[in-house]
């Protein structure tokens, strides 16, 4: 997934960096039909089950609901468009962005291959990069805003588990587990998975997850 970083206004405390479909509706349990809506308030989990830095973002930006327009799918992975909206929408949103949908996810399928993403690369990857973590990934301050399931992908890799592992240990597919992994390479500055796993496998992180106490006794 691609997401278009809002960084540049100063205003914004709580910028976006990355879209929250898997968070709003989980791990793609049904694979969504193209041009179909799904909105966060009616359609998304419930609201117990979001993720605590997805129910703060909402809350910070004072969003009232996030459209989800699967505009393709193919292979196991799934481009969304996602329209946030602030309090008081419009009456009849979600059924006027229905109406145009089929266009949408029609344009989007017939569209040049990485031109999106290449296009979202050269306005927010460069400012995103510069804004790596430098303190530890796993400290209780959660410094890269990681999800419950990142974190356990994170605690994992800590461990010197595969990304193949990953899945197996999670119950999770291949698909799911590249998806936390591009979240968490997005929220950390790193580049891939060995990047990753050096990061994580540091003594840094393991004290700021384990404790110094832990370490000692190792």
């Amino acid at each position: 997934m691609a997401a278009r970083s809002d960084t540049r206004d100063p205003s914004i405390s709580r910028p976006l960096f990355l879209s929250y479909a898997n968070d709003a509706l989980g791990p793609f349990r049904n694979v969504p039909k193209r041009a179909s809506v799904f909105s966060l308030r009616e359609d998304g989990e419930d609201p117990a089950k979001l993720s605590p830095v997805l129910t703060d973002w909402i809350a910070h930006r004072k969003i009232s609901d996030i459209l989800f327009l699967c505009l393709d799918h193919q292979a196991g992975e799934i481009d969304f468009l996602e329209l946030h909206f602030g309090q008081n929408p419009e009456p009849g949103y979600k059924e006027a962005i229905e109406q145009i949908a089929p266009q949408l996810s029609e344009t989007f399928q017939s569209r040049r291959a990485g031109l999106v993403t290449e296009a979202l690369s050269r306005q927010t990857v460069a400012t995103i990069r510069k804004t790596s973590i430098e303190v530890p990934i796993l400290s209780t301050e959660n410094p890269a805003g990681l999800t419950r399931a990142e974190w356990r992908v994170c605690v994992l890799v800590s461990r010197g588990i595969s990304s193949q592992g990953i899945g197996a240990e999670l119950g999770i597919g291949p698909a799911t587990v590249r998806t936390h992994l591009k979240h968490i390479y997005s929220k950390t500055g790193l580049d891939n998975f060995h990047m990753l796993a050096r990061r994580l496998v540091s003594v840094e992180e393991r004290e700021a997850l384990y404790g110094k106490l832990h370490q000692a006794r190792a």
